[in-house]
């Protein structure tokens, strides 16, 4: 498999793949660096162009840009620094580019999605990952009649929600970005707990709510398998 950063795309052959770990502002981020060799161009202006795609393929000031060294994972990361030279009498040139990435797990390219109908508090859902550490997930509620109080917990962690979600509205529990919306409102302040997450080997996911709830809604949970 080649090696892709945006849009470019890296031959194995003639590029070099380092990872490390390292402790950034108190947690771990994964650098990668990237060394490679430009060649067969028949002018130096050729050269130069390859080596500014290399170094415009990530940003360097967010981590936007999708990094895929294996096949059906992808990182995202940012540009930390890149190093160039030409030698213009071979007509060949090397890079060394340094990517960081803040969140240091790689994710699956596909997103798993299941639909979970709950018609009762109590209720429960198995999930499972092909990833070795837990998942980020993102459950999305739709209420069917009022939903008072509603809590989705992994068994280890549970995320609630302090108010009424009315028949069709929806809440939406992200897990991704640390965020909880009503209807597309920020309401993560009425909320207390941790997100929580599928696990190697699977979870059992639970949902409750108030007693007087319709304990009824349409819900999906969302995720991507990750790896260290």
């Amino acid at each position: 498999m080649s090696i892709t950063l945006g849009a470019v795309v890296f031959d194995r052959r003639y590029t070099a793949v380092q990872e490390k770990y390292e402790e950034v502002g108190g947690s771990d981020e994964r650098v990668v660096i990237l060394n490679g060799i430009v060649a067969g161009e028949s002018t130096v202006a050729d050269i130069e162009a390859r080596l500014d795609a290399v170094l415009e393929s990530a940003s360097v000031s967010d981590y936007s840009t999708i990094l895929a060294l294996r096949s059906g994972r992808r990182l995202n990361v940012r540009r930390n620094s890149f190093q160039r030279d030409i030698n213009a009498d071979q007509l060949t040139g090397s890079f060394r580019l340094e990517l960081g990435a803040r969140d240091p797990f790689e994710e699956s390219d596909a997103e798993t999605s299941v639909v979970w109908n709950v018609a009762v508090s109590g209720a429960t859902q198995g999930l499972s990952t092909s990833g070795n550490t837990d998942t980020h997930t993102v459950v999305t509620l739709v209420a069917a009649g009022s939903v008072v109080n509603p809590v989705v917990s992994d068994g280890m962690r549970s995320i609630s929600y302090s108010g009424t979600v009315a028949d069709g509205e929806t809440l939406v529990f992200d897990g991704e970005s640390g965020l909880v919306t009503l209807e597309g409102v920020d309401v993560t302040g009425y909320t207390a707990g941790e997100f929580p997450r599928v696990s190697p080997g699977g979870s059992t996911f639970t949902y409750t709510d108030d007693v007087i709830s319709s304990n009824t809604a349409a819900v999906t949970v969302r995720y991507r398998d990750r790896w260290v």
